[in-house]
């Protein structure tokens, strides 16, 4: 079960970074950030806070290595 979403605006804030910066993390061939689960134009689009929580545990991982 999802515990629920992020908005675009929430990642911005929350990593210092503009919306163009998160989807190029999306485009990256190493661990690339989780594409968002709901998908609208502009700042719409949602991310599933599970989705984002796994990356992060696996950014954490990568670093530590």
């Amino acid at each position: 079960m999802i515990k629920g979403y992020w908005s675009a605006k929430y990642l911005r804030e929350c990593y210092r970074c503009s919306s163009r910066t998160i989807f190029r993390w999306i485009e990256r061939e190493t661990n690339p950030f989780p594409k968002p689960r709901v998908k609208a134009s502009g700042s719409h689009n949602l991310w599933a806070i599970d989705d984002v929580e796994q990356w992060e545990a696996q950014v954490s991982q990568l670093k530590a290595a």
